[in-house]
């Protein structure tokens, strides 16, 4: 999938533009992103803003609205005028919250799809002293009877469902630990507390690197560069556990196909700064640079795994 998501968007030919996209953007545009500063996708957010910025000689102006699993900020982006001017960073959280809330005033459909930036392919880990040594002998512990833990951080979280989908795929019985944060996770699964963590590579790779922990598999098609010898799921005997965190940028539903094209063209330039690319690559993370099309077509795909998987597993907003 990576590849031909690359070669895709690798293809794209560049047509003449009308004048009013050509010219797009006349003045600043604001990128609003669901979470918090500091946060993974805030940084992400800002780098890409600063590129964008350069490109356009207009600002891109970061706008954070954290809260609720990122409900506060796509609510709020989802109102905001379809004329390019206004985007939203949209993580898995934004798409996996439709199928846990009953009520909210979006959905995907309330935006046009415009770039598929990058995938955080999820590492699977286990204690540096963990006596599973490969993915498959986790697997058969768990079929043979024995108790086997993973943290998440938190219900309906990218790692609790890579959990339940190990478990749906090869029925088994595991014990769910959720954490308030990837940081307390890792330093738990580090202690020996819990067995296993499908952790966004930015929380679990330096802990992998220094030996405190050991990675059994990237969850992902193709091996991640920043760990080069760890097998792919795939390659470990496991082809239908992939999942991984993304970011995507959309905007309100109406926004004009000419300014989308132009942005997720601009996107694709912004990457071709290896300065932009590199840290990020080292912290895991795979440039895609999609087209509107191809992002959509990922939706798809997405909404078909998280889908059912949500439902089934029945989770439910927590109360504060």
């Amino acid at each position: 999938m990576l590849n031909r998501l690359r070669m895709m968007a690798i293809g794209v030919v560049v047509l003449a533009l009308p004048a009013s996209a050509a010219a797009f953007p006349e003045k600043p545009v604001t990128l609003v992103v669901p979470f918090g500063t500091g946060s993974g996708s805030d940084v992400m957010g800002r780098a890409l803003a600063g590129k964008l910025s350069e490109i356009w000689g207009q600002r891109l102006l970061v706008e954070n609205r954290p809260g609720a699993a990122t409900t506060l900020g796509a609510a709020h982006a989802a109102k905001l005028p379809p004329d390019g001017y206004s985007l939203l960073l949209a993580p898995p959280p934004w798409l996996i919250t439709q199928y846990v809330f009953d009520k909210l005033s979006y959905t995907t459909d309330s935006f046009d799809p415009i770039s598929l930036v990058a995938i955080y392919p999820m590492v699977f880990v286990v204690p540096k002293d963990s006596k599973f040594t490969s993915l498959k002998q986790l697997v058969e512990h768990a079929r043979t009877g024995g108790s086997v833990s993973y943290a998440s951080v938190g219900p309906g979280s990218t790692p609790h469902l890579m959990g339940e989908m190990l478990a749906g795929q090869q029925k088994l019985k595991l014990v769910h630990v959720p954490y308030g944060s990837g940081g307390q996770a890792t330093v738990d699964l580090i202690a020996g507390r819990t067995d296993f963590y499908g952790g966004h590579p930015t929380e679990v790779l330096n802990h992998v690197k220094a030996g405190s922990l050991r990675a059994l598999a990237v969850l992902a098609p193709e091996r991640l560069k920043a760990l080069p010898d760890v097998p792919t799921s795939s390659e470990a005997g496991f082809p239908d556990l992939q999942i991984f965190s993304w970011t995507t940028i959309v905007a309100p539903k109406g926004t004009p196909k000419t300014i989308r094209d132009k942005i997720s063209a601009d996107i694709k330039t912004a990457m071709e700064d290896e300065k932009f690319t590199s840290t990020f690559q080292q912290n895991g993370a795979v440039f895609i640079g999609s087209t509107p099309e191809e992002l959509a077509t990922f939706y798809e795909g997405e909404h078909k795994k998280f889908g059912p998987l949500v439902k089934s597993i029945g989770i439910k907003p927590v109360s504060r």
